[in-house]
């Protein structure tokens, strides 16, 4: 690769515009999701342990919850170009589909 092609590469402005939802859904993951999720955990843990059930409606949402978390970390890692919410609807973004991940390509 010559530094004219890479120079071309720096300047690419698809990979710009894509690094403003990175930090989004970066600080989405670190700041609210994680936190939830373990509060989430913790609230079903004591209701099992004191009431031997789980509360369905929180189970509900820690599933759509975990399926988000894992579409912001495809989106991430560049495994996926599906934008999510905030930039999407909140069902749409909870949704697994392996359809929006991206081909695998050897490159190097």
């Amino acid at each position: 690769m010559t530094p004219d092609e890479i120079k071309t590469n720096v300047k690419n402005q698809a990979t710009w515009e894509r690094a403003l939802p990175m930090l989004v859904y970066f600080a989405a993951q670190y700041f609210i999701v994680q936190p939830l999720l373990l509060a989430i955990m913790l609230v079903q843990f004591f209701a099992q342990l004191l009431f031997l059930r789980r509360l369905v409606h929180l189970y509900d949402f820690s599933v759509d919850l975990s399926n988000y978390s894992r579409n912001l970390w495809l989106f991430l890692t560049y495994t996926s170009d599906r934008k999510i919410f905030p930039y999407a609807d909140w069902r749409e973004s909870s949704r697994v589909d392996d359809q929006h991940t991206l081909p695998v390509h050897d490159n190097f």
